[in-house]
């Protein structure tokens, strides 16, 4: 989980699913573990520069809706302050709705709290 919030957010839906068989865990999950360590071993030497304006504040948010087993949508997004990535997040939504109209709409919100969050930051700062 460290290296998914810390280091490697690519990795957050794999590790993210894989959490919920943590009660019960089988094989098919320790080799899902194997490769997921196998991934993040080949991309050691890989680096994320940043670089650019420091004034534009962007966001992308997707919702996938309904895909899984337990039928509930996946939320995720991402805000950048130029080009740097300052915030982000892939969760599992808390209700099952009903369109994917809907679980775009659940996203929004919980994306909305953080651009909020990140609008006062900025404010404050400068």
């Amino acid at each position: 989980m460290y290296a998914t919030v810390m280091t490697c957010p690519d990795i957050a839906f794999a590790v993210s699913t894989l959490f919920q068989y943590l009660n019960a865990p089988h094989t098919i999950h320790l080799q899902a573990v194997t490769q997921i360590f196998c991934y993040l071993t080949g991309m050691k030497d890989f680096k994320l520069i940043l670089r650019g304006p420091h004034s534009a504040i962007a966001g992308y948010l997707d919702a996938d809706w309904a895909s899984q087993i337990h039928h509930h949508s996946i939320s995720g997004f991402v805000f950048f302050v130029g080009n740097r990535a300052i915030s982000w997040s892939l969760k599992k939504q808390l209700i099952i709705t009903l369109s994917s109209t809907e679980a775009e709409y659940v996203a929004l919100t919980h994306s909305l709290k953080d651009i909020i969050w990140i609008h006062k930051l900025l404010t404050e700062l400068l």
